[in-house]
């Protein structure tokens, strides 16, 4: 499987590895939106829609970008805490061998212990 990056802001797929050097995204759990249930402020974006991350950044691999769990889409994202994006340490970056990109252990609903869920790892 490829691993891909989604822009936010575009809404476009980018090219493999890419990393997002903008520090503002939108919400992933809320969508954008800033409300949970249709009727509560989102608790991850507080209901502005926008969460802020220190750049670089990744979409989250082990959720997609969509900032919830998959077990139960009421609860946040463990690796994200719910804003889809996650902070990587450089731009130098390649796809997790261990999980290829997935951000989950093979055959498991765990985060992948060499990239801690992000489907991603420092280049050596």
């Amino acid at each position: 499987m490829e691993w891909k990056v989604y822009n936010w802001k575009s809404r476009q797929v980018g090219h493999k590895g890419e990393v997002l050097t903008k520090t503002s995204f939108r919400c992933g759990f809320c969508g954008g939106e800033g409300l949970f249930k249709r009727s509560a402020n989102c608790p991850v974006c507080s209901g502005r829609g926008t969460v802020n991350v220190a750049g670089p950044a990744v979409i989250c691999a082990y959720c997609n970008g969509k900032g919830r769990s998959f077990l139960n889409r009421d609860l946040t994202c463990i690796v994200c805490k719910g804003k889809g994006v996650v902070a990587v340490a450089s731009k130098n970056i390649e796809i997790c061998p261990g999980c290829k990109g997935q951000g989950r252990e093979k055959g498991s609903h765990l985060p992948c212990i060499e990239c801690k869920g992000k489907g991603v790892v420092h280049k050596a």
